[in-house]
């Protein structure tokens, strides 16, 4: 069966749901597929969720497009009563798209006239990208209450995604990774698993106040796609300069994304501007994401804590 490799949204979190820019990028490191299994605890848990989830989609998915395709939900029954489930090593509420994986695996395995689907995929075109969009972000808001769809669809194109809004998402090219580059793009692992949905919401009800919203959208949502154009550009820079803005926003407005035992080190990098560290995905544990321009020294000085390269550039 197809595998499906895990993404990381290296900017848009939080301030894509008022209207910013995002940009993925796939990560090899985590993988996942569709299997079969006789046994073993872990297949029956995958399984017994992944029935649930057939079942929403006979509850709420016929058609999933104006075309007629549905997913094929008797050969998804099926195969679940020959031992389904999924195996995967993307951490779940880590925010690397463990459920967008989910959803890009059931999709491409069940959809009817799935092989019409595939050379859409292919062609790319905006139209075809925001039709599977809309379709994969039906399917994924089973896990999250609300999905814009990007995670999934990251995960199937298997390619830098850049979403400028709703109905604009176009893959992209990112700054040639340089092997030997002290630029540098890490995770640092709280080891801590989330909810992303009671998150999201609690970000969205600090959003009914308006003066929350109007700071919130010059800080977080501005600095959001300035970063985007600065990092896309190479404009390294600039980069950082609002990479400040934003993380300092997370910092004083959003710290109860950042677990506590992390703000001091968070605190640290925004004020000697050796680092950078922001939320991944829906923050409260899980990844957090930083950036440097001095690996090396920032390796040092974040040497207690389990962290990982995942792009130079």
């Amino acid at each position: 069966m197809d595998t499906f490799h895990s993404k990381v949204l290296i900017f848009g979190e939080y301030s894509l749901l008022y209207n910013s820019k995002a940009l993925t990028m796939p990560l090899h490191q985590f993988k996942a597929k569709l299997n079969f299994s006789k046994s073993g605890q872990a297949s029956k848990s995958s399984n017994a969720s992944l029935r649930a989830f057939c079942r929403h989609i006979i509850k709420n998915h016929f058609p999933i497009d104006d075309q007629g395709n549905v997913i094929n939900v008797q050969r998804f029954q099926l195969e679940l009563d020959k031992g389904l489930y999924f195996e995967s090593n993307i951490p779940q509420g880590f925010g690397l798209g463990s459920s967008g994986a989910i959803v890009a695996a059931i999709f491409m395995r069940y959809i009817d006239r799935a092989g019409e689907m595939k050379d859409l995929v292919k062609a790319e075109t905006k139209e075809n990208i925001n039709k599977l969009k809309g379709i994969l972000s039906s399917m994924e808001a089973y896990f999250h209450g609300t999905s814009s769809g990007i995670d999934p669809l990251s995960i199937l194109l298997n390619k830098p995604l850049l979403y400028n809004n709703a109905k604009d998402v176009v893959p992209v090219d990112l700054p040639a990774e340089k092997a030997e580059s002290e630029h540098v793009l890490f995770l640092l692992n709280t080891e801590i698993a989330r909810n992303t949905g009671a998150l999201v919401k609690r970000f969205k009800d600090s959003c009914e106040n308006p003066t929350f919203k109007k700071v919130m959208e010059e800080n977080l949502v501005a600095g959001n796609n300035a970063c985007i154009e600065s990092f896309l550009n190479a404009d390294y820079d600039n980069l950082y300069r609002n990479l400040q803005l934003v993380c300092n926003f997370q910092f004083e407005h959003m710290n109860y994304l950042i677990p506590e035992n992390l703000q001091g080190i968070m605190k640290n990098g925004l004020d000697s501007g050796d680092y950078f560290m922001k939320i991944c995905g829906s923050g409260g544990g899980g990844f957090m994401l930083g950036f440097t321009a001095d690996w090396e020294k920032t390796k040092a000085q974040l040497s207690d804590y389990p962290v990982e390269v995942i792009y130079r550039y």
